[in-house]
């Protein structure tokens, strides 16, 4: 039986409705921020690096704390980052032709991502102009998201094999205006690369879809952009700064290919692919931070940042083959975090940090899927630098980020306008946490 056009369209559009069908509703949330750029920040729970300066990471968070260094260096650390994520299932249904129409429960079994996946930086820093002036190189990964449920869970037809990299180079300089304030920005040069996998259920099968029987949707994209951060440090004495930073958003334009496969019996016509371009907004960000020293060893920070989610409130594909635009509101809200740290420098060579800080997650209950089942999370740091000689500092950090527990509640459509109509209603709760181990290493040349 041949699927009849979807309300007087071409019956490409078919092949457009299906491809987007089993991609995530939401493709990012808070959760693809990857705040740790280095063991400092994971030690310090990504507090105070607005203002602190402390070492090449400063790049990234405030590049006119670079004013704030003692010479030539260069950063290399990296990020393993674990994000344990698990999705339980409450109760999830499926009505299609093989279940008669009615709700039944469907194979699958829970969902859980996990994995360490390591994430690189470099900073790079050289002072000219007796010091007034300085050049620098940041290269870090701001966003990412890497999350493998495996075909065979339940929540299988919002999402199962999610990846979102980006890479991002930034030159940037800062000048010293006098002994108190100094500037800094940079141009970001970012890569985004992306591939969304999701399940097709069969709608023919008794008794409902399972694992063996699904179709397979797959959208994949890639592109470059440009954006700018800019920031300032104030130094009244030795004892205090404070930092401001802004980092603009970024609008990449994704182009791919979206591809349907498995799919047997009447929807076998639907198998096939078109190039896409799908538009992937990501937030800018606004920190303001304060490094206060209390002691000589002990200093103390604070810091609030706020996110331009709300720029991201819908995904719309476009397909080359003429299909209509496909678009999906997302109402993903302005967020901002808030947190307190702490340094103590136990001698010469030893120092000790932590810190703690909360994150708001951008994502509605109402929207809140699979593809990151984001909400509400504290993050725990502690760390510590070791001098191994005047020059040469070994950094190492530890964080842990407890998710608040929070349902996924969604309706699914497929097929939807032939005989074949089919709905899935995915219920589940979410019970997660994220780890992040770092390990920085920074060569001072002096000069």
């Amino acid at each position: 039986m041949p699927i009849p056009p979807l309300r007087c369209r071409r019956p490409d559009s078919t092949f457009a409705l299906l491809a987007l069908m089993a991609f995530p509703s939401t493709l990012l949330a808070g959760g693809i921020y990857v705040p740790m750029k280095g063991a400092t920040a994971t030690g310090s729970a990504n507090v105070g690096l607005t203002s602190s300066a402390r070492d090449g990471s400063t790049l990234f968070y405030n590049p006119a704390g670079m004013t704030r260094l003692g010479g030539t260096f260069v950063e290399i650390g990296i990020d393993a980052i674990n994000a344990d994520i698990a999705v339980d299932n409450r109760g999830s249904q499926a009505s299609t032709l093989g279940t008669g129409g009615h709700e039944r429960p469907y194979a699958g079994g829970r969902g859980h991502g996990d994995g360490w996946i390591p994430v690189p930086n470099l900073f790079l820093g050289t002072p000219l102009m007796d010091g007034r002036v300085w050049l620098g190189l940041a290269v870090t990964s701001p966003f990412g998201l890497q999350l493998d449920y495996g075909r065979e869970w339940f929540g299988r037809y919002d999402s199962y094999d999610n990846s979102i990299q980006t890479l991002d180079i930034a030159p940037t300089v800062a000048y010293r205006i006098n002994d108190a304030w100094s500037i800094g920005g940079g141009i970001d040069v970012q890569y985004a690369d992306a591939e969304l996998i999701g399940a097709l259920p069969d709608p023919l099968n008794p008794g409902g879809p399972t694992p063996a029987t699904d179709g397979r949707s797959k959208l994949t994209g890639d592109g470059w952009d440009t954006g700018f951060n800019i920031g300032l440090l104030f130094q009244p004495s030795e004892e205090t700064r404070v930092g401001l930073h802004y980092r603009s958003g970024m609008r990449h334009d994704l182009k791919g290919s979206a591809a349907i496969t498995g799919l047997s019996g009447p929807l076998a016509a639907a198998n096939g692919s078109s190039d896409t371009r799908a538009r992937l907004d990501l937030p800018d960000i606004l920190s303001l931070s304060l490094t206060q020293a209390v002691t000589p060893q002990l200093t103390l920070m604070g810091e609030v940042q706020w996110f331009g989610w709300d720029a991201f409130d819908e995904i719309r594909v476009r397909f080359a083959n003429g299909s209509p635009d496909l678009v999906r509101p997302q109402g993903f809200e302005n967020t901002f975090t808030v947190g307190l740290a702490a340094e103590y420098a136990l001698d010469s060579r030893w120092t000790l940090r932590g810190g703690i800080q909360y994150d708001q997650s951008p994502t509605t209950d109402a929207l809140r899927n699979t593809s990151i089942p984001d909400s509400d999370l504290l993050w725990l740091g502690i760390g510590a630098s070791y001098g191994v000689s005047e020059r040469l500092r070994l950094d190492v950090g530890y964080a842990y980020g407890i998710f608040e527990r929070a349902d996924i509640d969604l309706t699914l459509p497929f097929y939807a306008g032939s005989p074949l109509e089919t709905s899935i209603a995915l219920r589940g709760e979410t019970d997660s946490h994220v780890d992040v181990l770092s390990l920085s290493v920074n060569y001072n040349f002096g000069g």
